[in-house]
């Protein structure tokens, strides 16, 4: 009879601690469920100050927000604490290198190629022809 106490005792603590031990890491599973962009610094974050009520406060609540992902349509909207997702990036807008020019013949030979495999029909092509020819110039 003494045996199975032990025993009952011995479960009912397991039982106990794999509860707690989901709830202590709770942040980190739904961070990771989510596929949060912070999901490794919220696991770092309940791991080590997990065991301070704040500290498991901040990872959950962090890992509940809406996180902004760059061409996501959703509007979750802007958490403001994701720390590499969304810092501004610098960027510099050329312009675009020149079309290459191609002469009025090779023009010709495109369209009649178009033509040939179908892409465009005989009143296209003609409409096509009259135009550059129209806008080339003498010779």
């Amino acid at each position: 009879m003494q045996t199975d106490s032990h025993t009952d005792d011995f479960i009912f603590l397991g039982i106990f601690f794999l509860i707690i031990g989901i709830i202590y890491i709770a942040p980190s599973i739904v961070a990771f469920r989510r596929n949060h962009p912070n999901r490794w610094i919220i696991l770092v974050i309940n791991v080590v100050f997990g065991s301070t009520i704040l500290g498991w406060g901040i990872a959950m609540v962090w890992a509940m927000r809406a996180a902004h992902r760059v061409g996501d349509m959703s509007s979750g909207g802007e958490s403001g604490l994701n720390l590499f997702v969304n810092d501004v990036k610098k960027i510099q807008v050329v312009d675009p290198p020149p079309l290459p020019t191609t002469s009025p013949v090779q023009e010709l030979e495109r369209l009649h190629d178009l033509l040939v495999r179908g892409a465009i029909s005989q009143v296209e092509f003609d409409g096509l022809k009259a135009k550059l020819l129209g806008a080339a110039p003498a010779c």
